[in-house]
């Protein structure tokens, strides 16, 4: 079981027991704590990733959490296990990968002791022991993290805490809907509602930035299907040849409008 756990870990939610190929940096954590540490690293990074601005480099690396954040919740759910995700256990891996015949780098994060922590059977013990294991890697790991872009970098914490939400939406519907057993539902969807839940303290916030309400719009192809909006701007449209998301809240609604029109007016043709 162990493997097959690894294996789903490494391959969706960039976690990894072994070093990744064509490493370009690595880094313990930690070291991302030290204000210096941090602004070379941006500086370094955000070309990486082809950022105009550094506020590119900066939300990138917000979105490195999401992987563990995803995996945490699956492990919970489906297995009744949790991981090792505190600061000290994990080393940043930058990496290069292809993809349409290009190449893009990646963020993985290696885990230097790989352990699976067995949650309690009894339900109330459970839902406790979940609620920390949730707790532990906001308030432990992600936030400490964030806190230190936020110290040197150019934009407020609160942008880097609104990137989590709608992958953690996004990720719970594709579970919902995958061929998951009817019991690993319905934890999941306790779970997810645990997570929510969690004390905006935990986040360093007045409340928990995972615990959101998100628009709808209408589908750019599809007039009577409505799709989500993002909670906040990735900033795509400030990496090289980038643009606004279609379901980007930045984006102006006239604008949506347009594309709907045009990707409709294709289909036609």
């Amino acid at each position: 079981m162990n493997e097959a756990i690894m294996r789903l870990l490494e391959e969706n939610y960039d976690l990894s027991a072994k070093d990744r190929e064509n490493i370009v940096y690595n880094c313990a954590v930690t070291d991302l704590l030290d204000e210096g540490n941090m602004k070379r690293f941006l500086e370094r990074y955000t070309p990486m990733v082809k950022g105009k601005e550094q506020s590119v480099g900066e939300v990138y690396m917000a979105n490195w959490f999401r992987g563990p954040m995803l995996g945490l919740i699956h492990l919970l759910s489906a297995w009744n296990k949790s991981l090792d995700l505190s600061l000290n256990n994990l080393t940043v891996q930058i990496y290069t990968a292809a993809y349409n015949e290009q190449i893009y780098y990646r963020c993985s994060f290696l885990l230097n002791r790989f352990e699976l922590i067995e949650g309690p059977e009894q339900p109330s013990a459970n839902i406790e022991w979940t609620k920390e294991c949730l707790g532990n890697y906001f308030e432990h790991t992600v936030r400490p993290i964030y806190e230190s872009i936020a110290r040197v970098g150019s934009l407020q914490i609160g942008m880097l805490w609104s990137q989590l939400p709608t992958s953690l939406e996004y990720s719970y519907e594709l579970l919902m809907k995958s061929d998951e057993s009817e019991q690993v539902k319905k934890l999941l969807t306790r779970n997810y509602h645990l997570m929510k839940s969690l004390d905006g303290q935990r986040f360093g916030r007045n409340k928990n930035p995972l615990d959101v309400k998100f628009r709808m719009t209408e589908s750019m192809d599809n007039p009577d299907t409505q799709v989500r909006m993002k909670f906040a701007c990735c900033l795509y449209y400030l990496v090289e040849d980038g643009y606004y998301c279609f379901t980007c809240p930045r984006l102006k609604e006239s604008e949506r409008e347009e594309r709907r029109k045009e990707c409709r007016a294709e289909k036609r043709v």
